[in-house]
């Protein structure tokens, strides 16, 4: 039970250090959109980037909203963690939540393929495929792993009730 504890104090601090995080994506993607940055060059994984072009303002935009989904995650995850401690581990509320960490994992991971692939072809001009372990792949797996551990929850608080109605 004290792996627990560890996991739960790991949750909290990514928790509170990502609070200001999201004043931060908020506030660069407005000083993208309503301030005029002149020729300001961006470089983001050796890739540069013009701040008054419009594709590589929706893509900001678009990551910026998926760090909003991982962070969606992260607090259902917090949730899962504080019934796990109060052991009440096979709640809907957990089965619900390990379902939405799932989805949402799963989608954000589907949107940074998809603007990886995208940046890829617009500011690199190639088309690329890599096979091997990447953070996209790594975070769809994850999602994965949520919603079959959803569906595990369910089938196993299902047989919990009928073992508990069983003399």
């Amino acid at each position: 039970m004290r792996k627990i504890y560890i996991l739960k104090a790991i949750i909290d601090f990514l928790w509170i250090f990502s609070m200001p995080a999201i004043l931060l994506v908020i506030g660069l993607v407005f000083a993208v959109f309503f301030i005029d940055l002149g020729k300001l060059d961006i470089t983001i994984n050796a890739v540069n980037f013009n701040a008054n072009d419009v594709t590589y303002k929706i893509l900001l935009a678009i990551s910026a909203l998926n760090y909003l989904l991982l962070l969606a995650a992260l607090y259902y995850f917090r949730k899962t963690l504080r019934y796990f401690l109060n052991t009440k581990i096979f709640d809907a509320i957990v089965i619900s939540s390990f379902k939405k960490i799932g989805n949402l994992l799963c989608i954000s991971a589907i949107i940074a393929i998809c603007i990886s692939f995208m940046i890829r072809i617009y500011y690199q001009q190639k088309v690329s495929l890599e096979l091997g372990l990447n953070e996209h792949i790594i975070l769809l797996c994850l999602g994965l792993f949520f919603l079959i551990l959803s569906e595990i929850f369910k089938i196993a608080k299902a047989h919990k009730q009928e073992n508990d109605l069983t003399i």
